[in-house]
């Protein structure tokens, strides 16, 4: 079929740009959290032995009491030690005297080095004598090491104890600690002194930081041990329960964009969608760090981009946009 000459060909209206939403967004400091599961432990338990042998003549402390530190727990009977401690004391002045008088005949020539050596090492004898007598007498008395609870006592009045038995265990609660298991890709990603914050099975939130991260990791778990400590100055944390601990990391600059703007392309790769010079479309590669209730942080974009936050679905890279601008606010 042929056409007229005069006939004026019609060209087809071309398609309406995709109309998308733009918003700018900007590098912020982004710190990432770790969490690990853990629990508490006391921060030290000593079982506190007996250092004489004898019968208990007193408790003084029931199990669960507070004690400060020096305090007594139980009472050793004394028998004859404080006799003893008083002979000590008199074979210490007789051997003073008895040097002090060799010294003075050694001046007028009277007595040899010989003697005058006896009477020293008596003396020291008779002092060491006095000190052991006085350890003795000191250590009657059970004493804590440290504040803390009295979790353990097995002992009563008249039962008999030698040395090295079991007088009571303490606990210090205060700081609490909390241990939990490190992989080693994370190890290397948490300092000492780091901020944490530990949460309790009954939502108890407490602040902590990391005192301690081991060097060599378990055996079998390959995991390393971790310890921070919570102030826990009423002891009303207990050792032995669940927890959650978050770590706050080192801070790396990131961009905190709408989780919905985040897209896989062809290849499985995480991308997002960009506006380019001339209303164009492109796509770039981005690494995810972490989730908040504001949206996702990723690693990866510009400083300063303008990211499609509506309609990237829709559109390809190389197609040209309708942009509508819109104030930057995550989702």
């Amino acid at each position: 079929m042929t056409f007229p000459k005069s006939a004026e060909v019609q060209q087809l209206p071309s398609a309406p740009l995709t109309v998308v939403q733009v918003a700018q967004y900007s590098k912020q400091l982004f710190k990432p959290k770790l969490t690990l599961r853990a629990h508490t432990e006391s921060n030290r338990t000593v079982n506190v032995l007996a250092q004489v042998a004898g019968q208990i003549s007193k408790v003084l402390v029931a199990e669960g009491a507070s004690v400060n530190e020096g305090d007594a727990i139980c009472q050793i009977n004394a028998e004859d030690r404080y006799l003893r401690l008083d002979q000590t004391k008199a074979n210490l002045e007789q051997s003073e005297i008895a040097y002090r008088g060799a010294l003075k005949l050694k001046t007028g020539g009277y007595q040899s080095d010989l003697a005058i050596s006896q009477a020293k090492a008596r003396l020291a004898t008779a002092r060491a004598n006095l000190k052991r007598a006085q350890l003795n007498v000191n250590n009657l008395q059970v004493t804590a090491p440290f504040a803390g609870i009295v979790e353990n006592r097995p002992v009563e009045v008249g039962d008999y104890v030698v040395v090295g038995s079991l007088c009571a265990s303490v606990v210090e609660l205060h700081p609490i600690k909390i241990t939990a298991l490190v992989s080693e890709h994370d190890i290397n990603r948490i300092d000492i002194g780091s901020s944490a914050l530990a949460t309790l099975g009954d939502n108890q939130a407490v602040s902590a930081t990391v005192v301690y991260l081991a060097y060599e990791a378990n055996q079998t778990t390959r995991n390393y041990r971790l310890e921070a400590t919570a102030s826990n100055i009423d002891r009303s944390i207990r050792a032995g329960l669940s927890a959650r601990l978050d770590i706050l990391l080192n801070g790396v600059n990131a961009h905190l964009i709408p989780a919905s703007s985040v897209l896989l392309n062809d290849l499985g790769q995480t991308v997002v969608r960009v506006l380019l010079k001339g209303n164009l479309v492109g796509s770039v590669k981005v690494s995810s760090l972490g989730e908040s209730r504001d949206g996702i942080w990723v690693s990866g974009l510009p400083s300063d981009v303008s990211v499609i936050t509506v309609g990237q679905n829709y559109i390809i890279d190389g197609e040209s946009v309708d942009p509508s601008f819109v104030v930057a606010e995550a989702n």
